[in-house]
């Protein structure tokens, strides 16, 4: 049994939502703003489960993206995300210049995506702040910080 979640490209209703499910077969749980569901999956491993999902769904639903909910034992998630021929093309050969396998290329790429966006919140932070320690002392940003943080 595998826990996937499913992130939709917009809020469903819920008769969308009722109407996949008795059209998959499969029960599926939403967020409160139904743009987010979780579907329990049985199949001999995660990556069955998450093809059992695509061809059950993607006709029902307008999916963005299939993760995984829980990290495997090597402690990464497994994503599905469609793409296009043209994409896939590409991305193999970009994988293939860097001498790299596609899985390879797109989990390198991923990662210095998110470390970019890491760094930039970072640096928006910092220029917030020193835009606030222009105007207020450091004990007045720390005073209201934590007074947002009791509530």
């Amino acid at each position: 049994m595998y826990a996937i979640e499913i992130i939709l490209t917009r809020t469903i209703e819920v008769a969308e939502l009722q109407a996949a499910q008795q059209e998959s077969a499969m029960q599926m749980a939403a967020d409160e703003d139904r743009k987010r569901l979780v579907v329990l999956v049985t199949a001999k491993n995660e990556r069955r489960a998450v093809r059992k999902i695509w061809k059950r769904l993607e006709d029902a639903l307008p999916i963005d993206v299939l993760c995984s909910l829980f990290p495997g034992h090597d402690g990464k998630y497994l994503m599905s995300i469609p793409m296009s021929e043209e994409v896939q093309d590409r991305i193999q050969r970009l994988a293939a210049a860097e001498q790299q396998t596609r899985e390879d290329y797109l989990h390198q790429a991923i990662a210095q995506a998110l470390a970019r966006d890491r760094s930039t919140r970072r640096a928006a932070l910092e220029c917030r702040l020193n835009e606030l320690l222009r105007t207020y002392s450091a004990v007045e940003v720390a005073g209201a910080a934590a007074q947002r943080f009791e509530r």
